[in-house]
């Protein structure tokens, strides 16, 4: 079920997937109420669902080389639970950043990082190319990566 948003929420929302360790104060500063009512919207968000998570955002290029790739799955099986099974199979690999199940000629799409080569190439050869319900997969290497982000449009 959706929120129902206001405008202040939107405004609240919006600071805090900009930074989510803002004060109170520096959130009033940008919204029109009281830092008080702000951490009971923000208290509220989080115990009905709408704040997800709150993470710290590593960037990869400050610890070492990685390798991004997006790769898309067809898949063999599309029963429900086939599909089920497999997304859950690639979701518990910590390399999966991103796993959706998109329309078209591919069933699954995930966005993953490794350390290197090697370490993508056991990934890809274990858990997608050796999996029964797979069909074929295709992997592309991320150049450079222009944007990245994590906020909604609000």
């Amino acid at each position: 079920m959706a929120y129902a948003l206001d405008r202040l929420d939107m405004q609240i929302l919006s600071a805090l997937q900009e930074n989510n360790q803002a004060t109170a104060q520096a959130l009033a500063d940008r919204v029109p109420l009281s830092p008080s009512a702000i951490l009971r919207r923000i208290r509220q968000y989080r115990d009905e669902g709408l704040i997800a998570a709150d993470v710290s955002i590593i960037e990869p290029t400050q610890i070492g080389e990685r390798i991004s790739v997006i790769f898309m799955v067809q898949l063999e099986l599309h029963s429900p639970q086939a599909v089920a099974d497999f997304r859950a199979h690639l979701c518990r690999s910590p390399h999966i950043q991103v796993c959706m199940e998109i329309s078209g000629a591919f069933d699954i799409s995930c966005i993953a990082i490794f350390r290197n080569m090697e370490e993508f190439n056991a990934f890809s050869d274990t858990l997608v190319a050796g999996h029964p319900a797979v069909r074929r997969y295709e992997a592309n290497f991320v150049k450079k990566r222009a944007k990245f982000t994590t906020a909604i449009p609000l």
